[in-house]
């Protein structure tokens, strides 16, 4: 193939012809690779005789490891499992020319028990129960008329002798840059902006552009750094680096992430790589050690990022304070290095797991809600029904990608696969212009509950339930029937329109009388809070340590959909915010003012009946008295200033806009006040004490 395409195969037949027929095809390349859900097969199936080792194996559960490595050939074996990140991202691994090929049974592969499908599925279904419509999918993508796939017939079936391909040329070391790789060099060279991102699909070359730049920044004489997530996925970058350098014994100035922070240099340059695996407040804090950072990033790829760090994160960079000409420049690769322009494997992968860019439907309107006069209408989907509707697939995918969804190719066989999944969809003229996945959880037997309860079992699945009966010791949380929201997105020019809490409240309708409880669980931010808050769902929980890739901590939020389901959640809701009160000091020292208050701010409580914490007693009310109408020391009264606030703020008597509010709140709590204090433009303490004298008035009211 001239045009550098690579050759795709699907070879049917017994593990043993297979093999025999795809060692055949790849007789002139070097060490192929194997994968499969299970590769002892292939492990006994190599030739102990031979010196040379005629192949390498992976288990879909190694296959991460694989990410920015090269190959001449690979099979991956289907027939006892399926994982379609495996797909993904091993396809991105092979070399234009080379050779990606699928191993399917030569018996009906449809309704053979699928060994991968156990990860997708919630307590107490097994893959024998479950018909899987991902394997359908799948099945008709392959064969489709545009697929890049071949199929060859092995073993008995053969209709064809196999030729092997031809050898492929040497790769070039230190090949020249392309002219877009020298562009976006040339860009960073210039040093005009403080930080540079660089988003690019796999294959274009960001590595090699990567240890080009490092290398002649060490050349230079600059003071260089490279970080990525580890040290795996920097191999071609560490080879390119060493190339430019040649004789020169300097070694990759690589770093754990961790270990930058912690590391007092400044840093002239600093390198982030596979950026969007690395936590965002990480990346905040690694912005911070040098001149100038670049971070690098596949776009809309597997690893399971979304749009999330292009979105969020480049919003910040651009928001930073600089001395500089640009707060960020974004740098781009869009030519493919590693295979031909228009390779047809990937336009099928991108194809087949909506992996490529996603296009909005239409354009954002204008002034006017004109998109929204037209014919709409809420559908339901789950299984099998995606099949006649690959269209609204597409969509609902393309909308969790744009929504700073953490999605990978395995969420696609999550939602066909699983049969306590179904995605409720708002319609405008046939596109989804909102989309809402849910999970039914629960309705769990009381000797499992007592299990979880006490940490002996954590059955697959059911995130709410357990959560409640492991984390809060609510012993009846699992006999009742929940349905989880589990991700909610809504189509970007469409946005702030109420389109996702009219779709929330097309589900309530849906869920009425098939469920006790309506709930949702997230990284907890002021604006998806609010969200949740306005749509009548209260909170239950808060997680206690900081979700990976958010950098927030997680929230669980109920709305009761019955009369005891009401009593209930009124139950643990006093409960969480009695024991949050105590966390305040205990467990979220840095939890975000505008979040405490929006926790506390819900008008929970008539005065009567606050939580011991913040109740006053008559002691503590004459100790205010003293403070507000006379010359009592402040910090005298520390103990009941707290209880006084938190009485405050759980009547609905401070709201989080009023900075003089969020100043009481954070010298309630201890915190440092100096930001709020100039925010609120008080010249110093006493200003601040007087402030809130005014303020404390309200409670001897």
């Amino acid at each position: 193939m001239s045009d550098n395409h690579r050759h795709c195969f699907i070879l049917k037949g017994s593990p043993r012809e297979v093999l025999s027929d795809f060692l055949r095809l790849c007789e002139n390349f070097s060490t192929p690779l194997i994968a499969a859900h299970d590769v002892s097969q292939y492990d006994e199936l190599l030739v102990p005789s031979l010196k040379t080792k005629q192949f390498k194996t992976c288990s879909f559960k190694q296959v991460r490891q694989e990410l920015g490595s090269n190959h001449d050939a690979i099979l991956v074996d289907l027939t006892h499992g399926v994982s379609a990140s495996a797909l993904a991202i091993l396809s991105g691994t092979v070399r234009g020319n080379g050779l990606f090929a699928i191993a399917l049974p030569d018996v009906e592969w449809l309704s053979m028990a699928d060994q991968d499908l156990s990860r997708y599925l919630p307590w107490p279904y097994e893959p024998e129960q479950v018909t899987s419509h991902f394997k359908h999918y799948l099945l008709d993508k392959l064969q489709d008329a545009t697929s890049p796939f071949k199929l060859l017939l092995s073993g008995k079936n053969k209709k064809h002798s196999v030729n092997p391909l031809p050898a492929l040329k040497p790769i070039e070391p230190n090949a020249q840059l392309t002219q877009e790789q020298a562009e976006a060099q040339s860009c960073l060279f210039a040093e005009l902006a403080k930080s540079y991102v660089l988003i690019a699909p796999r294959g274009r070359g960001k590595s090699t552009l990567l240890g080009d730049s490092l290398a002649k920044l060490v050349k230079e004489g600059k003071r260089v750094a490279i970080t990525a997530p580890n040290q795996d996925a920097i191999v071609s970058l560490k080879s390119r680096f060493e190339q430019v350098l040649d004789q020169d014994k300097t070694t990759l100035p690589f770093f754990a992430p961790d270990a930058l922070i912690s590391n007092s240099t400044h840093w002239d340059f600093l390198f982030v790589d596979e950026a969007s695996m690395i936590p965002l407040p990480m990346l905040i804090e690694l912005n911070q050690k040098a001149e100038h950072c670049l971070f690098s990033t596949t776009d809309y790829g597997y690893e399971g990022a979304g749009k999330g760090f292009g979105i969020r994160f480049c919003h910040y960079l651009e928001s930073q304070k600089t001395s500089k000409t640009l707060a960020l420049q974004q740098l781009t690769l869009s030519l493919p290095i590693r295979w031909g322009g228009n390779d047809p494997l990937e336009n099928g992968i991108n194809d087949c797991f909506f992996l490529a860019k996603p296009e909005p439907n239409f354009d954002a309107p204008n002034s006017t809600n004109k998109s929204m006069t037209k014919p709409t209408n809420f559908s339901h989907l789950t299984g099998a029904d995606w099949l006649e509707n690959t269209n609204l697939l597409a969509d609902t995918f393309q909308l969790l990608v744009s929504a700073h969804y953490q999605t990978s190719p395995d969420n696609l066989r999550w939602v066909l696969d699983d049969p306590s999944v179904s995605t409720y969809l708002y319609l405008s003229e046939g596109n989804a212009q909102s989309v809402a996945i849910i999970t039914e959880e629960g309705n769990l037997p009381s000797s499992l509950c007592q299990e979880v309860m006490q940490g002996k079992r954590r059955p697959r699945g059911h995130l709410v339930p357990q959560s409640l009966l492991a984390h809060e010791g609510v012993e009846n949380a699992g006999q009742y029937c929940y349905w989880r929201i589990s991700r909610i997105a809504t189509e970007q020019s469409q946005q702030n329109k109420g389109l996702a809490s009219q779709l929330l409240t097309h589900i309530e309708t849906a869920a009425n009388d098939r469920c006790d409880f309506l709930c949702s669980s997230f990284a907890a931010t002021p604006d998806v809070v609010s969200f949740w808050l306005k749509n009548g769902y209260v909170p239950v929980r808060l997680g206690t340590a900081k979700d990976q890739a958010s950098g927030s901590y997680s929230l669980m939020m109920v709305k009761p959909t019955t009369e005891h389901a009401t009593k209930l959640a009124y139950k643990w809701q006093a409960r969480f915010i009695e024991q949050f009160l105590i966390n305040l000091l205990l467990q979220y020292t840095d939890l975000s003012t505008d979040l405490v208050m929006l926790i506390l701010g819900q008008k929970y409580y008539q005065q009567n009946e606050l939580p011991v914490l913040a109740k006053l007693s008559s002691q503590d009310l004459q100790d205010i008295e003293l403070f507000v109408e006379h010359h009592r020391q402040f910090d005298s009264i520390r103990p009941v200033f707290l209880k006084a606030t938190l009485s405050l703020a759980l009547t609905g008597q401070l709201t989080p806009k009023d900075p003089t509010h969020q100043l009481l709140i954070e010298a309630a709590l201890g915190r440092n006040t100096e930001h709020s204090r100039l925010k609120a433009q008080l010249s110093g303490k006493k200003a601040m004490h007087q402030t809130f004298k005014k303020l404390l008035t309200q409670t001897l009211k």
